[in-house]
């Protein structure tokens, strides 16, 4: 019974390299392969909308080949119900694979998935470093999108959509695998990772993967986000102390949740002990949550009351 809900999809990778892949690097790879492969069923029954959850029996190498390292590999699909692996054939067969249909569209979820949790990360980084994403992450990454609305003839913001909803659970256990699984194409020497048995042009680009950093810093870090003239609801006070006992909320900022509030030096607190409301510059203090990808108020300072 088991075979008649299983279903194999080819899985095959290249990695452009002018020197032989160190075999720690191929290890780390495909492990990280593995964990990323977990994730497409979850996003195969997305996209072919079947309607009981799909699982996978497992991910199997074939055949691994040196010089420019190619991976061979099969991905076994698990379906609830014979109906649900006959509608998921039915979309496999039906989709406007075109010019990429010789390339594999298993490999092609998989690097949908790699991309997305590495261009997660890097998005994420660049909030809380204050910095700039990464231009090379984030233009393959739209290329990849792209790429695979084609393919698949979902549009690239539902795509987008059906592959994050597909990255559940640990969150950061997928961006080190996705990280992993790149490594071999980052480097001198070293080329795209490409979808398919040769240099497809489908790829985690050699530069992208390159800038991606080799392991990702999850370290909690805080960051300030400066609101002007908003409002500010006062919940809790001390009218003897201007750094203690103060709570309040932002609702046109950071919602309903009670926040500690603290005055700068030199701010006159007056109106904000005798109203229940006032409008203030202020600045709120956010800490990071990768799994959910959001950032979590902590702290209001108030700057200015208008």
């Amino acid at each position: 019974m088991t075979d008649q809900l299983t279903l194999d999809l080819p899985v095959n990778f290249f990695f452009e390299a002018e020197e032989p892949v160190p075999i720690d690097e191929i290890v780390s790879s495909l492990l990280g392969l593995q964990k990323l492969a977990s994730k497409v069923p979850a996003l195969i029954g997305t996209l072919c909308e079947a309607d009981g959850e799909v699982d996978w029996e497992g991910l199997k190498v074939s055949k691994i080949q040196s010089g420019s390292l190619l991976e061979v590999l099969v991905l076994t699909l698990l379906f609830s119900s014979v109906a649900d692996k006959e509608k998921c054939i039915k979309w496999l067969n039906e989709t406007t694979m075109g010019k990429y249909a010789k390339f594999g569209l298993g490999g092609l979820l998989v690097l949908l998935l790699a991309s997305e949790a590495v261009t997660m990360y890097d998005t994420f980084a660049s909030k809380v470093g204050n910095q700039t994403e990464t231009p090379s992450i984030q233009a393959n990454h739209n290329v990849i999108i792209n790429i695979g609305s084609d393919a698949t003839g979902v549009a690239p913001d539902e795509l987008k959509a059906a592959v994050d909803a597909a990255l559940t659970g640990d969150r950061k256990k997928v961006v080190r695998a996705a990280l992993d699984f790149i490594r071999p194409a980052s480097g001198e020497g070293r080329g795209g990772l490409h979808v398919g048995d040769h240099a497809s042009g489908v790829q985690f680009s050699h530069e992208a993967a390159t800038e991606a950093p080799p392991t990702p810093d999850f370290r909690a870090r805080d960051t300030e986000v400066a609101y002007t003239d908003t409002q500010l609801d006062i919940r809790a006070l001390d009218r003897d102390s201007a750094d203690r006992g103060w709570k309040g909320t932002l609702p046109r900022a950071t919602g309903e949740k009670r926040l500690p509030i603290e005055f700068a030096e030199g701010v006159d607190i007056s109106k904000a002990v005798s109203e229940e409301s006032v409008r203030a510059d202020v600045i709120v203090v956010m800490a990071t949550d990768f799994n959910r990808g959001i950032l979590i108020p902590k702290k209001i300072t108030v700057t200015k009351i208008y």
